[in-house]
């Protein structure tokens, strides 16, 4: 089990020595106590270094508030990176005599290491004095460590250069020199800490030792021109012939597909055991893609690779594949790259989306869709038009929108446009001078004069009158207003974000609404999906409610059952994401109990699968069946409807408004 944990270094002076001693003796403690392994790595690099060696952490320079990363391979390694974790960020404390001992082990484990390495090393100081000769660059230079120790490298080699490697910082690799008349090939570099060059070292390797190791070169590439083959297609059946084409190596996905014992394969002829179809005389040539039938009438598709040393090939490295297991794997291929596409696309959705759209709670891809698009909107300063059914979340967009937006700090106003009468709605929008009109007793800025620098929202702009509409055009194309009774035009610098659930393109067919308006909010459309689209966020919304709802009533905890939610994830919700939390208010607040259950909601939505939401009524004492008040509502709406044609006539008789009569109308099916 592997456990990863991210981490910020919070060590003053980093990773040093002393340091790194205290978190190999953390780790040393941690690793038997747990029994498991911990490792280290940079959070923008591959390398992963273990944690319980000294030299690769000092190696790794962390300083103070870089990030990295924590593994641990164990059943009990979770415990052990968050010890460490707390550890490495700057709290950990271990005991001096400790950090010591490491650090004297781990210095004695370097020197043997560096006198135990075939290749001559010397380590300089910033000076050019030898800090560190090891064995080889005694043997090599004939001087002796004791007399090295403390000299300036550049007396006991002439022309070594350390001196000009130091100060240049150029490294000089690969240069053939001869050292005490030995030929030899150094690789010089300088040792650069916090971007100071602090000395240099230089590794040193006899060109005599690899000519005395050259003959075994020849073996060598052979075994890995054969592994390499083997790897390249491990999970096929492979088999090794030599140049007469028989077996010297079979894997055990070879001898499954034939189903033969490796000991039935070795030294058999590749030909006789695909007997059933003769193998063409190209196929060791390189004829790959080959299809052979064997003898029982399978199938066979089989590859070969040469396998060549020095240019002389030596053998041949087939793969063999079942055609049916290859219809198999390339069906899960094309299932799984399916699937990696959707994954993509919805990954994609959900990194376009800013933090400001975090309160809007859901899940659905159509909402993401509808989400990353108002996101991206956010960035600029071009016109929005939202569109959705009522009770959707228009507005908590339109503050999303404007909370992530470069005019966040400025002001967010919102304006339902169909809630002002329309004489009075262009003095709410554009103000009104002193005695512009009756009551009119000082100077009052309008909305967008409110706006100024920030965002204006215009909800229900599908109710605004032709007359407001030219005027609204008009301060969209100058960014100008003019109070009622004003003389001058005042400057405004607003960005207009408009909603609506009318359906615009229908109001401009019977010059309800103007084009030439539509065409300037509708820039970026963002399309709220309703309710009933995204059924997988009734859940979570629920919750949410929930815990808002006890929240601002001082409720303790409730949760809802699995019969209440169901009827929820069923009911259509004309009202959508308003319309359920209201639901949600009435069962927090009737529930007696932990628990809201069906009896809590209101009755249409227990009702689901009936045409007639609501109860089937009772019976008075006669037995004569009482209509219930959703079907006398249902009747009178129906009836409405059904005289006056339109929501809103329809409305005006009823006492009602049209939003009203609308919703009512698709909960009971009248649309």
């Amino acid at each position: 089990m592997r456990t990863q944990k991210t981490v910020t270094i919070g060590y003053e002076k980093g990773i040093h020595t002393r340091v790194a001693a205290m978190v190999v003796q953390k780790t040393t403690e941690l690793e038997e106590r747990f029994g498991c392994r911990l490792y280290i790595k940079r959070v923008d690099h591959a390398l992963i270094v273990p944690c319980n060696s000294v030299l690769p952490l000092v190696g790794m320079k962390l300083k103070k508030g870089e990030q990295i990363e924590l593994f641990g391979d164990g059943t009990r390694s979770e415990q052990a990176v968050s010890s460490l974790a707390e550890f490495m960020d700057g709290a950990g404390v271990v005991d001096q005599d400790e950090v010591d001992n490491i650090i004297q082990k781990n210095t004695l484990t370097s020197e043997k290491i560096f006198e135990s390495i075939h290749n001559g090393l010397i380590v300089m100081d910033g000076a050019g004095r030898i800090t560190i000769f090891n064995a080889a660059a005694e043997a090599m230079t004939g001087i002796d460590a004791e007399q090295a120790i403390g000299r300036l490298v550049d007396d006991l080699i002439p022309g070594f250069g350390a001196v000009e490697l130091i100060t240049t910082g150029r490294e000089k690799l690969g240069v053939k020199e001869t050292i005490n008349g030995n030929w030899v090939i150094s690789d010089k570099s300088p040792v650069v800490v916090e971007n100071s060059n602090v000395g240099a070292v230089a590794v040193l390797q006899d060109i005599t030792q690899i000519e005395a190791l050259s003959w075994e070169l020849s073996s060598v590439k052979e075994l890995e021109g054969k592994l390499i083959s083997i790897l390249e297609a491990v999970y096929d059946g492979i088999c090794l012939v030599d140049k007469d084409h028989r077996i010297t190596y079979a894997n055990d996905a070879f001898t499954g597909i034939l189903k033969k014992r490796v000991s039935e394969l070795t030294e058999q002829s590749i030909s006789i055991l695909f007997s059933g179809e003769k193998i063409p005389n190209g196929f060791f040539n390189g004829q790959s893609g080959t299809v052979i039938t064997n003898a029982d009438g399978r199938e066979f598709m089989l590859d070969v690779r040469p396998i060549a040393v020095d240019g002389a090939v030596s053998g041949n490295a087939i793969v063999a594949r079942e055609l049916t297991e290859i219809t198999k794997l390339a069906a899960k291929v094309e299932e799984l790259s399916a699937k990696t596409v959707m994954l993509e696309k919805e990954l994609e959705k959900r990194e376009d989306i800013g933090t400001s759209f975090e309160k809007i709670i859901g899940k659905s891809g159509v909402l993401l869709e509808a989400l990353s698009l108002a996101s991206k909107a956010s960035k600029t300063d071009a016109t929005v038009l939202i569109r959705g059914e009522s009770g959707t979340g228009k507005e908590l967009v339109a503050k999303a929108i404007h909370n992530a937006s470069t005019r966040k700090d400025a002001a967010f106003v919102s304006m339902n446009c169909a809630a002002i009468p329309a004489d009075l709605l262009e003095a709410e929008l554009f103000g009104y001078e002193k005695g512009a009109f009756t009551g009119a007793v000082r100077m009052k800025p309008g909305k967008f004069e409110l706006a100024d620098g920030g965002t204006i929202f215009l909800d229900e702009i599908g109710d605004m009158d032709r007359a407001m509409q030219a005027k609204l055009l008009r301060v969209l194309q100058e960014q100008e207003v003019e109070r009622v009774g004003g003389l001058a035009p005042v400057k405004i610098n607003v960005r207009v974000i408009a909603a609506t659930n009318a359906p615009l393109e229908k109001l401009m067919e019977n010059n309800s609404f103007r084009k030439d308006l539509y065409y300037r909010l509708n820039v970026i459309s963002v399309i709220l999906p309703p309710l009933r689209q995204r059924k997988g966020d009734i859940p979570l919304l629920v919750e949410a409610f929930i815990d808002k709802i006890c929240m601002r009533y001082q409720l303790p905890p409730k949760r809802i059952t699995k019969p209440a939610l169901q009827c929820l994830e069923d009911y259509v919700f004309p009202g959508n994401v308003r319309e359920l939390e209201n639901i949600i208010e009435r069962g927090v607040t009737l529930s007696a109990g932990e628990w809201i259950g069906v009896d809590d909601l209101p009755s249409y939505v227990r009702a689901i699968g009936e045409n007639i939401p609501g109860f089937s009524g009772a019976s008075d004492e006669s037995g004569e069946k009482i209509p219930t008040f959703a079907e006398m509502e249902r009747d009178l709406i129906a009836s409405a409807l059904s005289k006056y044609k339109s929501f809103r006539k329809a409305g005006e008789a009823l006492g009602l408004d049209h939003k009203t009569v609308s919703a009512k109308a698709k909960k009971y099916g009248l649309t």
